[in-house]
């Protein structure tokens, strides 16, 4: 069973009091959809939906947005992002499509995509996608992460996964701290570091991550012991002695 976190305040971020929405969509009825759900959202306002990323480039660099909503079916191999990075670098970049693989989530993660909008989202999960990537957080449907979260093992440092253990077992940062030896402030920044690595959205995502991993370990662990054990077996029988 997963232990259950209470939030943080310390691990809460500033939000922006006023944000704006930069758009790529050359289908109509996602252009009103959007424009729809984002105009009665408080604190949110539209800079501009174009149809390209030309026109959108020419847009961020007049009005530099806080979030850019970056359309897959303009740009699937994601060939023209480093043009809306180099405009707008401060900007949370946020994939817009019906679906993704894992491995272009994997290579939009390494671009610095910040979240992946399906745009058969509801009302509610457009305005948070937007609100956390802003607010330097990663946002993606929990399926998505899972299966990223299967798809490939990441290669974690010591330190990474002593924190991951003692995530698992539902530690607060500040207890996390203690036990590491290390300040709560460190202790943060490995956590950002590693909902970066892993594609994790949340404490939850991670420490599935972590329970996955603690799990493959220790079969890991057993499976060599068990080829130990074979190899052992037979010089037993070819008249090896062993000492009770």
């Amino acid at each position: 069973m997963l232990p259950c976190w209470c939030s943080e305040e310390e691990d809460s971020l500033p939000q922006i009091s006023k944000l704006s929405v930069l758009a790529l969509a050359d289908e109509p009825i996602l252009q009103i959809g959007l424009r729809s759900v984002l105009s009665g959202a408080p604190g949110i306002e539209i800079s501009g939906i174009h149809a390209s990323v030309a026109q959108a480039a020419g847009s961020a660099r007049e009005n530099p947005p806080d979030a850019i909503l970056y359309s897959l079916a303009l740009d699937p191999e994601l060939a023209q992002i480093h043009v809306m990075r180099r405009i707008a670098p401060d900007a949370a970049l946020i994939l817009w499509a019906r679906d993704f693989s894992t491995e272009l989530a994997h290579q939009a993660l390494d671009l610095g995509i910040q979240g992946f909008l399906s745009t058969t989202a509801g009302p509610e999960a457009v305005i948070e996608c937007l609100q956390l990537s802003v607010n330097g957080e990663i946002w993606m449907e929990r399926s998505l992460a899972s299966t990223m979260l299967n798809s490939r093992p990441i290669a974690l440092s010591r330190r990474q996964g002593q924190l991951l253990g003692l995530l698992v077992q539902g530690l607060k940062n500040r207890e996390i701290a203690s036990e590491m030896g290390i300040s709560e402030g460190t202790v943060k920044a490995y956590l950002t570091t590693l909902f970066e690595k892993v594609g994790a959205r949340d404490r939850f995502e991670l420490a599935l991550y972590g329970l996955k991993t603690l799990r493959n370990t220790r079969s890991a662990a057993a499976g060599r012991d068990l080829r130990m054990r074979n190899q052992v077996r037979p010089r037993a029988r070819a008249g090896v002695r062993t000492v009770a």
